[in-house]
């Protein structure tokens, strides 16, 4: 079963996902935000080999 959207713990609302890079590092992230109140939740994906894997998924399907 697929995971098609990613809800927020505190008020349900779909998590927004961007694409971010750390502030000392530079290196990529992918960042699952609460759309209604980002303090409510936030959850970071680093795996640098993941997050690589999707920016090139990403660009493949939207920079044609």
């Amino acid at each position: 079963m697929a995971v098609e959207s990613i809800k927020c713990l505190v008020c349900n609302e779909t998590m927004g996902v961007k694409l971010a890079s750390g502030r000392k590092s530079g290196k990529p992230f992918i960042m699952l935000v609460c759309p209604k109140d980002g303090r409510h939740f936030r959850a970071f994906i680093t795996d640098q080999n993941y997050v690589k894997q999707v920016v090139e998924k990403s660009e493949r399907l939207y920079c044609k």
